[in-house]
């Protein structure tokens, strides 16, 4: 047991020894100093950094004489690295130009942020600052670099009198970062900015305008959790604020009606990055796995009873150094809602007053609808000539109107009176609706829509035309005229 115990420590000897050996051997990257070309920004999903950089640049600032001044800015290590060096490490390191740019110096190694007092000056003067992240271990692991800030000292404070705010991306996956910006009015303003954030829980804003998106919520299932949604980022500066919306979490909520298809869809995956499965759970908490690839997602024809309240999540793939990995997004919600009324909500009584039996006699007769009163049990209609189809939908297909007049029949009798041929003219001129119904209960297509819209004719300047009736008889003449909506189906 002992030897085994002296084998087992002469072979972890012999190991160290091996890394340190190999971290002598590999070639170093030579020592750069400032300026150099910004590296490229990190790539990241769900908070795992898929390659390494800059998640906060430092930003560009004004100053004025004898103020204290803080640059921020922050690095990450990609996953590899992280995984093949767990031993190695990077830290930031802070150079500064005074010169114009020409030349720069190392002015701080100690963190994530650098504060300096701003000299006396006289006129406006530039201070340059770029950062390193700088790798320490083994491999061919290079050093990042930051953009070039440049924070402007004046000789003396310029109030701000108006303020813009800007973002690097409004849309953050879970566990992600961007950075709020702010250009003040005017441009050489030195007051300070406060940054806030209408959902802290949801997206953290800091005081140099790095936001931090929350992470999936362990409850990743209900789509009810605070790990997406839209924040809001205000910046304010003397008095005065402007604001920004970033959507937080791969999958947002989507709302919809009866029969209109609902896509969930997820935006700018990185490079490597694709979508191994799409999930749905129903209100009971059952779990469907949906077989599909695609980076969204389409529920067709959902309904209330069946969708309303389900809700989807998509699991991810990668590959790190060989193996695939997965993540799961956050969940979103399904709302499902009845779609809008299409209804008939008015139509009118017609009037034609009176006509001399000996004219019907003789010739054809065109009667005028009358603005009158119209009362009993039979007529159930308006008495203004109003003709109304409310159609509030967003799904379903075009509606057709049509009308049927029945045969005119005389008060007491139950007989046609030899009354002759009757058609029924449904004219509203600012409709262009000019359309002739006959007195023979067929069916006759008034209007077709589109678009789901809604109609409100005036039809009080319809006419009944009569034509010559020798025979008829004297008397009250009533017909009945049905209205009919119908819905092609979509």
């Amino acid at each position: 047991m002992r030897k085994w115990q002296r084998q087992l420590k002469f072979g972890l000897v012999g190991l160290l020894a091996f890394l340190a050996w190999l971290s002598f051997c590999v070639p170093a990257e030579a020592a750069a100093s400032a300026p150099q070309t910004p590296t490229s920004p990190p790539s990241s999903i769900m908070g795992i950094n898929l390659a390494g950089g800059f998640t906060q640049q430092p930003i560009d600032s004004n100053t004025f004489s004898g103020q204290t001044v803080t640059l921020s800015a922050k690095g990450t290590r990609n996953i590899l690295e992280a995984i093949t060096n767990p031993f190695g490490s990077r830290k930031l390191v802070w150079w500064e130009s005074t010169d114009g740019g020409d030349t720069y110096n190392t002015v701080g190694t100690s963190g994530n942020t650098f504060t300096f007092t701003a000299p006396t000056v006289t006129t406006e003067t530039p201070i340059y600052f770029q950062v390193e992240y700088d790798f320490t271990g083994v491999g061919l692991f290079h050093s990042e670099w930051s953009r070039i800030a440049t924070v402007d000292v004046l000789p003396k404070r310029v109030p701000a009198t108006g303020i813009k705010v800007t973002t690097d991306s409004d849309a953050l996956y879970n566990g992600e970062a961007t950075t709020v910006h702010a250009d003040l009015t005017p441009s050489t303003a030195t007051d300070p900015i406060t940054w806030t954030s209408s959902n802290p829980d949801l997206a953290y804003v800091d005081e140099y305008g790095n936001v931090i998106a929350a992470d999936v919520a362990s409850d990743n299932t209900s789509g009810t959790a605070n790990d997406h949604g839209i924040v809001t980022i205000t910046g304010s500066v003397n008095g005065h604020s402007d604001s920004v919306r970033i959507a937080i979490g791969g999958l947002q909520d989507v709302s919809t009606v009866e029969g209109k298809a609902a896509t969930f869809t997820l935006n700018d995956l990185p490079d490597g990055v694709s979508v191994a499965n799409w999930y749905q759970v129903d209100a009971d908490g059952n779990t469907t796995a949906l077989n599909s690839t695609d980076t969204s997602y389409t529920i067709n024809n959902p309904t209330v009873a069946g969708d309303n309240g389900t809700s989807y999540y998509a699991e991810l793939s990668y590959t790190v150094n060989g193996s695939t990995k997965t993540v799961n997004t956050n969940a979103a919600r399904l709302t499902v809602e009845k779609s809008g009324l299409l209804a008939l909500t008015a139509v009118p009584n017609f009037n034609f007053g009176d006509i001399d039996v000996e004219t019907l006699n003789q010739s054809e007769m065109t009667l005028e609808n009358m603005d009158v009163t119209t009362n009993g049990s039979a007529y159930d209609g308006n008495n203004n000539g109003e003709l109304t189809v409310t159609d509030s939908r967003e799904t379903g297909g075009d509606w057709t109107l049509t009308a049927s007049v029945a045969p005119f029949t005389l008060n007491g009798d139950g007989t046609d009176g030899h009354l002759g041929t009757v058609d029924l003219d449904i004219y509203d001129p600012n409709a262009r609706l000019d359309e002739t119904v006959p007195t023979n209960n067929e069916a006759t297509k008034i209007y077709t829509s589109s678009d789901y819209d809604g109609q409100d004719f005036d039809v009080s300047n319809s006419q009944l035309v009569l034509g010559q009736a020798p025979l008829v008889t004297a008397g009250d003449y009533q017909s009945v005229v049905t209205w009919t909506l119908s819905v092609a189906p979509s």
